[in-house]
Parts: C-alpha cells; sequence; structure tokens
C-alpha cells in the first residue's frame, strides 16, 4: 500500500525555519483542496483512506474527493455537497457521512458504489413552517455508533439531540434560547455531548453572566441537563474538543488584549482545570495519550488570513511550526467567503497530522507525519 511519504500525488516540502518536512497534495480534482474540520477525522484507521473538501470558485458549496493509498488513485464525487463542516469519516471503513438540509448521507470511498442516503432528517426540525438554515455544525457518533448528534438552526430556533440512523428516529436533549453549535459526542461517556453558544448572523455575541463567566462552553445530556464549564481566569473560549478518553473538554482560551493565550483542559469529573499548552492556539487537537498537540496561530484573523501550524509536545515543554509562514490569500477589506483556517487535526491513529496550507500561495490540503515532528520537540 501507498502512504502520504510515497504517493506520485504528494510533494514534499522542508518549512525553511524550523526543518519540519510535510507534505502538500499536487494532484488537483478541484481549483480548492483543504482539510476536514479540525472535530472530525478525514482518514482511515489503517491509512487507506483520506478524504478532503472541494471547492469550485465563485460557487460557495464544498464537495469531497478521496484518496485510495491502496491503488493510489484519487476519486471526485461531485454529488458530495454538504452544508458547512459536517463531514465525518468512520475510521473504521473509510465511509463519510454528511448533511444537507433535507438527509443524512453516506458515500462510499468505492466510486463503483452508489451514494445511500441514510435516513431523512426528523420532521421535528420543521415543526410549524420552520426551514432548515443549518443541519448540524459538524457529525460525531455516539459510543455505541448508533446514533449521530445534531445541532440543528432553524427559522423557528436551536435543537440538539440524538439522531438514530437506522430508523431516523430524533431524541430532543435540548432548545437552546440562543445560538448553540460544535456540538459533539462525548466518546466514551453515553448520553453527553459538548456544545458552544456561539456568534451568530444577527449580529449577537456570546453572552458573559453576571458573574463575569464567558458562555462558549456547554455539555449537554440526554435527559435535557445543561451545564456552562467557565474559561480560565474568567478569560473567553473558542474552538473546544473532547480528550480521547472523554474526561476532560480541551478548548483555546483568549483575551481581548493578548488574544489566544493558550490550550486548556477542564475534567468534567473532578474539576480540575489547567493550562496545557502555552501556545497561541486558534485550533487545536490532542493525541489520544495527550502527550501532543498541534495546533494553529495567527496574528490577526480574518477569512483567508496568514497563519502557522505547529505541534507542542507537553512532555518537553519544547514546540515546532510545522508551517512557519502561510501566506494570507485574502485581505481584512475583502476578506474570503471560504472556511479556509488551517484546522490541524491527529488522523489515522495520531499517524498523520491532516490540516489546510497556503504555502503555495493558494488552498492546499497538506499532511505532517507525526513522528517527523515529534522529534524536533524532543
Amino acid at each position: 500500500m501507498y502512504t502520504v511519504e510515497t504517493s506520485k500525488h504528494f510533494v514534499k516540502r522542508i518549512d525553511p525555519k524550523s526543518g519540519a518536512p510535510f507534505y502538500v497534495l499536487a494532484t488537483h480534482v478541484a481549483p480548492v483542496q483543504q482539510g476536514f474540520y479540525f472535530v472530525n477525522p478525514s482518514m482511515s484507521k489503517d491509512g487507506r483512506y483520506l478524504w478532503f473538501w472541494c471547492i469550485f470558485p465563485p460557487a460557495t458549496y464544498r464537495t469531497m474527493a478521496v484518496i485510495d493509498f491502496l491503488t493510489d488513485e484519487i476519486y471526485y464525487f461531485p454529488e458530495t455537497e454538504f452544508e458547512d463542516a459536517t463531514p465525518m469519516v468512520d475510521e473504521e471503513t473509510g465511509e463519510v457521512y454528511y448533511a444537507t438540509k433535507a438527509a443524512i448521507y453516506k458515500r462510499m470511498p468505492n466510486p463503483a458504489l452508489p451514494l445511500e442516503r441514510v435516513c431523512k432528517l426528523p420532521d421535528i426540525l420543521f415543526e410549524n413552517g420552520a426551514k432548515m438554515m443549518y443541519p448540524a455544525c459538524h457529525l460525531t457518533r455516539s459510543t455505541d455508533k448508533k446514533d449521530l448528534f445534531i445541532d440543528s438552526i432553524t427559522t423557528k430556533g436551536y435543537i440538539t439531540g440524538a439522531l438514530t440512523m437506522s430508523t431516523g428516529e430524533f431524541k430532543v436533549w435540548s432548545r437552546p434560547d440562543y445560538n448553540r453549535n460544535h456540538g459533539q459526542f462525548n466518546p466514551v461517556y453515553p448520553g453527553l455531548a459538548l456544545t458552544a453558544e456561539d456568534f451568530d448572523d444577527d449580529g449577537n455575541i456570546i453572552r458573559t453572566d453576571e458573574n463575569g463567566v464567558f458562555m462558549r462552553l456547554w455539555t449537554v445530556t440526554d435527559k435535557g441537563e445543561e451545564k456552562v464549564w467557565a474559561p480560565m481566569n474568567l478569560e473567553k473560549a473558542t474552538h473546544e474538543w473532547w480528550s480521547a478518553d472523554g474526561t476532560r473538554i480541551y478548548y483555546c482560551k483568549y483575551n481581548d488584549t493578548e488574544g489566544n493565550n493558550g490550550i486548556c483542559t477542564i475534567n468534567i469529573f473532578t474539576g480540575e482545570h489547567k493550562l496545557v499548552a502555552p501556545v497561541r492556539g486558534w485550533h487545536g487537537f490532542s493525541s489520544r495519550d495527550d502527550k501532543w498537540i498541534c495546533f494553529d496561530e495567527n496574528d490577526g484573523f480574518f477569512r483567508g488570513c496568514a497563519s502557522r501550524v505547529g505541534l507542542y509536545n507537553t512532555e518537553t515543554g519544547k514546540k515546532v511550526y510545522i508551517v512557519s509562514d502561510q501566506p494570507a490569500v485574502a485581505s481584512r477589506e475583502e476578506p474570503s467567503v471560504y472556511h479556509l483556517d488551517p484546522h490541524p487535526r491527529f488522523n489515522c491513529e495520531d499517524k498523520y497530522i491532516v490540516f489546510t496550507t497556503s504555502v503555495y500561495g493558494k488552498i492546499d490540503l497538506a499532511v505532517a507525519k507525526t513522528d517527523d515532528i515529534i522529534a524536533l520537540t524532543e
């Protein structure tokens, strides 16, 4: 089987400042090719399949393609038009799930097989004449892999819950009175999910309660119990995810003076709250053993801004930039209409870090071999 390192489709690049090696997808089936949103895997565990997003400007929709490293072929699927960041790869099979405004679909990586509709979105999301605006932020599965967590936004409000794929049955968990998205099933503990209060298109901002708590981080249970978690030092929080063992919420913290200034964890059972990576994390993701954190940074956010992608070693306290300088592909005066943030994430049981790069002056898929980068932090 081929690998990212041996595939004919990738070119190797060495970061001129850090010496870090990484690989950029040089074969193009679309003008814009990028990695998945950091919450969800884009590779199968065995390393055979790697999915990526495709954009054909000026179209604002996205579709997907897959690299099959067994044959070293790329297959593009124009039918896989999806809403926002919903796609999720089944790491066991390499199949990809995604949501439209009407249904959940599954695309097999084998182009000879047809697209499969898993189930339609539940009727309750359309009650009282509601129109679907946003079916789900990013799909995640329950511990038994039977349900998908849904955090829909409709013209009638917000709703979260569990959608059983085999039957289409939907259990409502909550009906928040404010924009709640970034829903993620806990990977270990059933009946528990992480959600986030977020800015919305109507100009509403994330609230701060009477105790000064920035109300970004929420958990919700299948019994409808909701809890807000205070960020460290009454600062602000963004871009959260679960630890692999399900015991901790990771998040990137920031304040209005310094901007992004660290990645933290909260143990939901003991309450232990600590800074685990003193980096300017904009997004991040942890390895399964929590030893390493991949992250991205920016020096002033707008869509298409300049950025960096790095890895932090929690044992040695050292960080290295995989890509020290990713040039902007837009301007603050005219930001991109696309979601082009690097979004690094560990994949293939931590063997690779997949992210989006602009090192060639356009948006490309990039992959780093984790061991290559760890070696630079020891």
